[in-house]
Protein backbone atom coordinates (compact mmCIF):
# COMPACT_ATOMS: atom_id res chain seq x y z
CA UNK A 1 0.00 0.00 0.00
CA UNK A 2 0.99 3.54 -0.61
CA UNK A 3 -0.21 6.93 1.15
CA UNK A 4 -0.71 10.28 -1.39
CA UNK A 5 0.20 13.12 0.06
CA UNK A 6 -1.58 16.22 -0.31
CA UNK A 7 -1.96 19.90 0.13
CA UNK A 8 -4.38 21.76 -2.06
CA UNK A 9 -4.04 25.39 -2.89
CA UNK A 10 -7.65 26.61 -2.09
CA UNK A 11 -8.01 28.04 1.53
CA UNK A 12 -11.11 26.78 3.52
CA UNK A 13 -11.28 30.39 4.84
CA UNK A 14 -8.93 33.11 4.47
CA UNK A 15 -8.64 35.79 6.88
CA UNK A 16 -10.52 39.20 6.57
CA UNK A 17 -9.35 42.69 6.76
CA UNK A 18 -10.07 43.78 10.59
CA UNK A 19 -10.07 47.69 12.27
CA UNK A 20 -10.03 47.65 15.75
CA UNK A 21 -9.40 50.50 18.19
CA UNK A 22 -5.83 50.53 20.41
CA UNK A 23 -6.36 48.42 23.22
CA UNK A 24 -9.20 46.56 22.18
CA UNK A 25 -8.51 42.55 21.29
CA UNK A 26 -8.16 41.54 17.56
CA UNK A 27 -9.14 38.06 16.10
CA UNK A 28 -8.22 36.79 12.34
CA UNK A 29 -9.73 33.72 11.25
CA UNK A 30 -8.10 31.35 8.81
CA UNK A 31 -9.18 27.68 7.70
CA UNK A 32 -6.27 25.87 5.50
CA UNK A 33 -6.59 24.09 2.28
CA UNK A 34 -7.24 20.43 3.10
CA UNK A 35 -4.96 18.09 2.56
CA UNK A 36 -3.08 14.46 3.71
CA UNK A 37 -1.87 14.67 6.69
CA UNK A 38 -4.26 17.54 7.58
CA UNK A 39 -2.12 20.82 7.95
CA UNK A 40 -1.00 23.11 10.55
CA UNK A 41 -1.03 26.73 10.42
CA UNK A 42 1.30 29.71 11.67
CA UNK A 43 1.28 33.31 11.16
CA UNK A 44 3.21 35.83 9.24
CA UNK A 45 3.05 39.71 9.77
CA UNK A 46 4.13 41.84 6.94
CA UNK A 47 5.63 38.28 6.13
CA UNK A 48 7.50 37.56 9.04
CA UNK A 49 6.37 34.40 10.93
CA UNK A 50 5.02 35.37 14.20
CA UNK A 51 5.72 33.92 17.99
CA UNK A 52 3.08 32.83 19.49
CA UNK A 53 5.29 32.45 22.52
CA UNK A 54 4.38 36.47 23.03
CA UNK A 55 1.60 36.68 25.97
CA UNK A 56 -0.37 38.74 24.41
CA UNK A 57 -1.40 36.75 20.98
CA UNK A 58 -2.51 33.60 20.78
CA UNK A 59 -3.15 31.11 18.21
CA UNK A 60 -5.72 28.77 18.61
CA UNK A 61 -7.30 26.51 15.76
CA UNK A 62 -7.32 28.93 13.10
CA UNK A 63 -7.47 31.86 15.13
CA UNK A 64 -5.00 34.80 15.23
CA UNK A 65 -6.00 36.39 18.99
CA UNK A 66 -4.15 39.72 19.96
CA UNK A 67 -5.67 40.26 23.33
CA UNK A 68 -4.71 44.28 23.38
CA UNK A 69 -3.56 45.42 20.19
CA UNK A 70 -1.13 48.60 19.80
CA UNK A 71 0.11 50.80 17.21
CA UNK A 72 2.83 48.52 16.32
CA UNK A 73 0.32 45.61 15.82
CA UNK A 74 -1.08 47.12 12.55
CA UNK A 75 -0.24 45.41 9.15
CA UNK A 76 -0.50 42.29 7.08
CA UNK A 77 -1.32 39.20 8.30
CA UNK A 78 -1.10 36.04 6.02
CA UNK A 79 -2.24 32.73 7.45
CA UNK A 80 0.24 29.88 6.49
CA UNK A 81 -1.26 26.22 6.19
CA UNK A 82 1.94 23.77 5.82
CA UNK A 83 2.17 19.60 5.90
CA UNK A 84 5.42 17.44 4.33
CA UNK A 85 4.10 18.65 0.77
CA UNK A 86 4.92 21.93 1.49
CA UNK A 87 3.34 25.20 2.47
CA UNK A 88 0.14 27.75 0.91
CA UNK A 89 -0.17 30.90 1.99
CA UNK A 90 -3.85 32.45 2.27
CA UNK A 91 -4.59 36.20 0.85
CA UNK A 92 -3.34 38.73 2.95
CA UNK A 93 -5.49 40.32 5.47
CA UNK A 94 -4.78 44.16 6.81
CA UNK A 95 -5.16 45.23 10.41
CA UNK A 96 -5.69 48.71 10.93
CA UNK A 97 -5.28 49.94 14.75
CA UNK A 98 -7.07 53.39 15.18
CA UNK A 99 -6.82 55.50 18.40
CA UNK A 100 -9.42 56.97 20.08
CA UNK A 101 -9.35 60.83 20.70
CA UNK A 102 -7.38 61.87 23.70
CA UNK A 103 -7.14 65.62 25.46
CA UNK A 104 -3.68 67.16 25.02
CA UNK A 105 -5.15 69.97 26.37
CA UNK A 106 -8.15 70.90 27.91
CA UNK A 107 -10.32 73.88 28.51
CA UNK A 108 -9.75 75.63 32.15
CA UNK A 109 -12.16 77.83 33.80
CA UNK A 110 -11.75 81.92 33.83
CA UNK A 111 -12.80 84.79 35.47
CA UNK A 112 -12.81 87.77 33.10
CA UNK A 113 -13.99 91.44 33.05
CA UNK A 114 -16.16 92.58 30.64
CA UNK A 115 -15.04 93.93 27.22
CA UNK A 116 -11.89 91.59 27.87
CA UNK A 117 -10.80 88.54 25.57
CA UNK A 118 -11.20 85.06 26.33
CA UNK A 119 -9.47 82.26 24.61
CA UNK A 120 -10.53 78.68 25.89
CA UNK A 121 -8.03 75.93 24.57
CA UNK A 122 -8.55 72.56 22.77
CA UNK A 123 -5.64 70.63 21.86
CA UNK A 124 -6.56 66.58 20.90
CA UNK A 125 -4.91 63.86 19.35
CA UNK A 126 -6.28 60.64 17.64
CA UNK A 127 -6.05 58.45 14.54
CA UNK A 128 -7.59 59.01 12.51
CA UNK A 129 -7.56 62.82 12.89
CA UNK A 130 -10.62 63.43 15.36
CA UNK A 131 -12.81 66.54 14.52
CA UNK A 132 -13.20 69.00 16.93
CA UNK A 133 -16.64 71.16 17.55
CA UNK A 134 -17.71 73.31 20.32
CA UNK A 135 -20.86 74.10 22.85
CA UNK A 136 -22.14 76.35 25.09
CA UNK A 137 -24.21 75.42 27.75
CA UNK A 138 -25.18 72.03 25.13
CA UNK A 139 -26.07 74.06 22.57
CA UNK A 140 -24.40 75.39 19.51
CA UNK A 141 -22.74 78.19 19.23
CA UNK A 142 -24.75 81.17 18.60
CA UNK A 143 -23.02 82.60 15.38
CA UNK A 144 -20.96 85.60 15.07
CA UNK A 145 -20.04 85.91 18.32
CA UNK A 146 -17.03 83.34 18.50
CA UNK A 147 -14.39 82.58 16.36
CA UNK A 148 -12.44 79.28 16.20
CA UNK A 149 -8.98 79.15 15.24
CA UNK A 150 -6.87 76.44 13.29
CA UNK A 151 -6.31 74.48 16.58
CA UNK A 152 -9.52 74.76 17.85
CA UNK A 153 -9.13 77.49 20.09
CA UNK A 154 -12.18 79.47 21.07
CA UNK A 155 -11.61 83.12 21.43
CA UNK A 156 -14.61 85.78 22.58
CA UNK A 157 -13.15 89.08 21.44
CA UNK A 158 -15.36 90.79 24.10
CA UNK A 159 -16.68 89.16 26.46
CA UNK A 160 -20.47 90.01 27.97
CA UNK A 161 -22.41 88.78 30.90
CA UNK A 162 -24.46 86.81 28.06
CA UNK A 163 -21.18 84.98 27.33
CA UNK A 164 -21.46 83.29 30.81
CA UNK A 165 -22.08 79.31 30.98
CA UNK A 166 -20.24 76.30 30.15
CA UNK A 167 -18.34 75.64 26.86
CA UNK A 168 -17.52 71.74 25.80
CA UNK A 169 -14.95 71.03 23.31
CA UNK A 170 -16.13 67.42 21.39
CA UNK A 171 -13.43 65.83 19.93
CA UNK A 172 -14.79 62.47 17.74
CA UNK A 173 -13.10 59.88 15.27
CA UNK A 174 -14.60 56.74 13.84
CA UNK A 175 -13.34 54.90 17.42
CA UNK A 176 -14.76 57.12 20.18
CA UNK A 177 -15.66 60.04 21.40
CA UNK A 178 -14.60 62.63 24.63
CA UNK A 179 -15.49 66.05 25.80
CA UNK A 180 -13.74 68.48 28.15
CA UNK A 181 -15.60 71.68 29.33
CA UNK A 182 -15.03 74.91 31.64
CA UNK A 183 -17.10 77.63 32.63
CA UNK A 184 -17.17 81.17 31.99
CA UNK A 185 -17.76 84.22 34.08
CA UNK A 186 -18.20 87.42 33.31
CA UNK A 187 -17.62 90.03 36.24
Amino acid sequence: SFIILVLRDDFRQNPTDVVVAAGEPAILECQPPRGHPEPTIYWKKDKVRIDDREELISIRGGKLMISNTRKSDAGMYTCVGTNMVGERDSDPAELTVFERPTFLRRPINQVVLEEEAVDFRCQVQGDPTPTVRWKKDDADLPRGRYDIKDDYTLRIKKAMSTDEGTYTCIAENRVGKVEASATLTVR
